[in-house]
């Protein structure tokens, strides 16, 4: 399968027991999906050794990883955390018809009611005066830790909620806030928002003393998930069987900066994984640079590449004048390098992708967008648009990252419906992290009028050129 072989510690993971909690964190590059991959086929393959879960964030991962494995197992299913959920929840009577749960701006307009009830019953109190994004903010920080009462909401140590802090005395407001938004979405039939699921689901498999599904489960990516989802999958697991979570901190990007260490896993061994296999060593130094910004924040689990094995050019960044010119460039070097390897456009929104999409197939190229339903595009040599996003644990040989300017990176609507310009501009920098180091050789980034803020500028790590440089 994959016809890759294990080195290092990538075969002393490989042979771990099929049993107990084991943590592997890595860096960008170092085999952690393929290993994750790996052992989950090793493990569905044990004689009378029980049904395996591979697990991660994103569907569009969930796509690739199936499109890297050329065999199927009946006992190994991998899928993304909601389908997990929804389906467990589904099994013991609890999923509401169409679902009930709640989309993002569902969510965002019950916790304003909510927020505006209680307003009214006390008018002179000041939390209230707060805006939407920090009750939207706030409340999600509950939902993901599962915080059930409020004794364990003021007990709780703030990760990474530093921009939202809250006097101890005032956070019983909030929590009635999030009371009142339960009680509210419950009257509209809404039984979920896409945060508390897995709070749900932890609770119900508390309470559910039949046989576990999953002798296995394995967690891809889990720097993405909450503690609550994780909780849940950890007591998913049957008596006697693992649990193996594989992360990055460094690829943090759906805005969580929470730690596995709050999320029920029981292990003192954590391995390391810092031999970067995809990404050449010029990669390797512009990522690093990346993360010695002002705007990054540090974390203790994060693993640097001290070995890299790949080969490749400087990544470049080029200056346009106009954006139509950016985009020419970016369609002519795409079309040409997507003949015979596989290239990527990696874009901050929907919109970009359509852009170039119609550019694209006005000049014959058959691209294809990776989104949670595209299949099997693991190593195939073509032109692929995607955003940064979905990007996540997915490799190619050449990635593009356009229009990186101050009105697209950090993304304007981001920054204002977070909780502090600080919180917003720490998760959109991981973004370029993630995105830049998707490649295996070449790397090419491009922007007209001002470059973006979370941009390296200083950095020697890369070329630059001005668009005459390239006639």
């Amino acid at each position: 399968m994959l016809g890759v072989t294990p080195q290092g510690k990538q075969e002393e993971v490989m042979a771990l027991p099929a049993k107990g909690h084991i943590v592997v964190l890595g860096t960008a590059g170092s085999g952690k999906t393929t290993i994750a991959l790996l052992r989950a086929h090793h493990l569905a393959n044990i004689p009378n050794g029980g049904r395996v879960l591979l697990v991660t964030f994103n569907g569009a991962l969930v796509e690739y990883m199936r499109g890297m494995s050329d065999s199927r197992s009946v006992k190994l299913v991998v899928e993304n955390y909601h389908k997990f959920a929804r389906g467990y929840l589904n099994s013991r009577g609890k999923m509401p018809w169409r679902n009930g749960i709640l989309d993002s701006s569902e969510k965002a307009y019950y916790i304003e009611q909510a927020v505006e009830v209680l307003k009214k019953q006390y008018p002179h109190e000041s939390t209230f005066r707060r805006s939407k994004e920090f009750f939207v903010d706030e409340i999600t920080f509950i939902e993901k830790f599962g915080f059930a009462d409020l004794a364990s909401y003021n007990d709780a140590e703030r990760i990474g909620r530093s921009a939202a802090n809250i006097r101890r005395e005032n956070r019983k407001w909030i929590f009635d806030a999030y009371k009142k938004y339960i009680e509210l979405r419950e009257e509209a039939g809404r039984k979920y928002d896409w945060d508390d699921l897995a709070f749900y689901a932890y609770n119900e498999v508390q309470e559910d003393d039949s046989e576990r599904r999953y002798t296995h489960i394995i967690v891809d990516e889990g720097q993405d998930f909450s503690p609550m989802m994780i909780k849940s999958l950890v007591d998913a697991v049957a008596d006697g069987g693992s649990f193996t979570f594989f992360g990055d901190v460094a690829q943090q990007i759906y805005g969580s900066r929470l730690s596995w260490r709050d999320s029920g896993i029981n292990t003192d061994k954590i391995w390391r994984f810092d031999m970067n296999y995809r990404n050449p060593a010029a990669i390797t130094a512009f990522a690093k640079d990346i993360t010695e910004s002002k705007y990054w924040q540090q974390d203790g689990d994060m693993v640097d590449a001290t070995t890299q094995i790949a080969e490749g050019p400087k990544p470049i960044l080029v200056k346009f004048s106009n954006k139509s010119r950016e985009m020419s460039w970016v369609v002519e070097r795409v079309i040409s390098t997507g003949k015979t390897s596989s290239t990527v456009i990696v874009c901050r929104n929907r919109a970009d992708i359509d852009s170039f999409m119609r550019v694209l197939k006005d000049k014959g190229c058959d691209a294809t967008e990776i989104d949670k339903d595209t299949p099997g595009y693991a190593h195939v040599k073509t032109v692929y648009l995607t955003t940064f996003h979905s990007a996540k644990g997915l490799e190619f040989d050449n990635v593009f990252v356009p229009f990186l300017t101050d009105d697209k990176l950090p993304d304007p609507e981001t920054v204002a419906n977070a909780v502090s310009e600080e919180a917003a501009y720490a998760d959109e920098i991981k973004l370029l992290y993630v995105a830049s180091t998707r490649t295996k050789f070449g790397l090419y980034m491009s922007y007209s009028d001002t470059l973006s803020p979370l941009f390296p500028e200083n950095a020697d790590s890369y070329d630059f050129h001005d668009e005459e440089d390239l006639v």
